[in-house]
């Protein structure tokens, strides 16, 4: 789910307490982009998707969300090529993901 030497380097790069707020600030901007993700594939809006999906892949890997930011690299490359079937694939897996990722990554905290 979550890769622990890349949160292993940053902690000691920027001490836990920081990469700890910084994964309180992903946790909210996460979850309000998730929304935002679901009601633009509720659309069809796929520059939306593409948009959100990029946003959501490059936050994810900079917190070590690695499967994760998987899954929106693909929604990202997918909508870019209008490939509905591809991405309900995807999408009807993905809020589970994200809580699972999300629940991972505050075990590393605790």
């Amino acid at each position: 789910m979550i890769d622990h030497a890349q949160l292993d380097t940053l902690t000691q790069l920027l001490g836990k307490d920081t990469i700890n707020k910084i994964r309180l600030e992903y946790v909210q901007d996460s979850r309000q982009k998730m929304t935002i993700l679901l009601d633009a594939w509720g659309e069809r809006n796929y520059q939306e998707l593409q948009n959100v999906s990029h946003s959501l892949k490059s936050s994810s890997l900079n917190m070590a969300m690695l499967v994760f930011a998987k899954q929106c690299q693909l929604i990202e490359k997918f909508a870019s090529q209008h490939n509905e079937q591809e991405i309900q694939a995807i999408i009807d897996d993905l809020l589970a993901l994200h809580k699972v990722s999300l629940k991972a990554l505050a075990a590393y905290f605790s």
